[in-house]
């Protein structure tokens, strides 16, 4: 029914419960006790924004590799980070193109609920779920010929959602394929945010193999680490890794292949949220 309902029969009192879907009614009344009102909301810019994060790195190869998923298509597609702003776009024509851009839908700028008030973009961050706002259920009238479905990126290692990607096009195009869109798309960014944590955290594990002094209880020069075979450094690497992700205080022990044991102990650092691994050698 919320097709032919919007928000302002809401304001006005005048719409029952049961007669709009519950995560747009829940969203409406979130703008409401916000002071939102639908000619007011407008998508915010942002200013001194970092295109080259990490979110936007992962996202970039699979937005360029599913570009042809909406080319000649009146669709686009978004990326936007954990607060509502949009760092990526694919948009299938021109036409679709200046219509985004006359409400808005451009990388810069925040779709995040307190700003424009129920988009699928910023439902999906506040639900931290699929969410697909289609027509007048948009708290903004501008929106209200636009139908998406938004899902959220979760950061593979932390769990906690890192960005959004969101598909839209006009009302009478929609089809259950935005969704599967979305979801495929979102599926690629977080296994590039994983495969990027990996090589983060195998550089650091790197540089701390190169730097690091080992002691069994006696002083062992730093060589010792660069004296490692291929296979006894990548075995070490990959523990630390793990260690890391566990993203808590932890140890483990790794056979090396001159017998010797080495034991890697993870602590959170005191100051930040960053892990620390140490390791020490025993034995042969």
């Amino acid at each position: 029914m919320a097709d032919v309902l919007d928000v302002e029969q809401f304001l006005d009192g005048k719409l029952a419960r049961d007669e709009v879907r519950a995560p747009i009614l829940n969203s409406w009344q979130r703008c409401q006790a916000a002071g939102l009102t639908p000619e007011t909301v407008r998508p915010r810019l942002s200013k001194d924004l970092d295109f080259d994060c990490e979110l936007v790195r992962a996202a970039r190869p699979v937005f360029d590799r599913l570009r042809t998923a909406v080319a000649d298509t009146p669709a686009g597609m978004f990326l936007g980070d954990a607060t509502g702003v949009m760092f990526l776009r694919n948009v299938g024509d021109r036409a679709q193109g200046r219509a985004l851009d006359a409400v808005g839908a451009a990388p810069g700028f925040s779709y995040a609920e307190p700003d424009i008030g129920t988009t699928a973009l910023g439902s999906a961050l506040v639900e931290r779920r699929t969410c697909r706002v289609s027509g007048n259920e948009h708290f903004s009238a501008q929106l209200h010929g636009l139908t998406a479905v938004a899902t959220p990126i979760r950061n593979p290692l932390s769990g906690h959602v890192a960005g959004v990607i969101s598909i839209t096009c006009p009302n009478d195009r929609a089809n259950e394929g935005m969704a599967a869109l979305a979801h495929q798309s979102a599926a690629g960014v977080e296994q590039r945010l994983l495969e990027l944590s990996s090589e983060h955290e195998r550089a650091l594990m790197e540089e701390f193999l190169r730097g690091r002094s080992f002691t069994d209880g006696t002083s062992v020069p730093s060589s010792a680490c660069r004296d490692l075979c291929r296979r006894d450094r990548l075995a070490l690497e990959d523990a630390a890794v793990r260690l890391v992700a566990q993203g808590r205080g932890a140890v483990v022990e790794v056979t090396l292949s001159d017998g010797r044991i080495a034991t890697l102990l993870a602590q959170p650092m005191s100051d930040s949220t960053a892990i620390a691994v140490e390791v020490w050698f025993t034995g042969a």
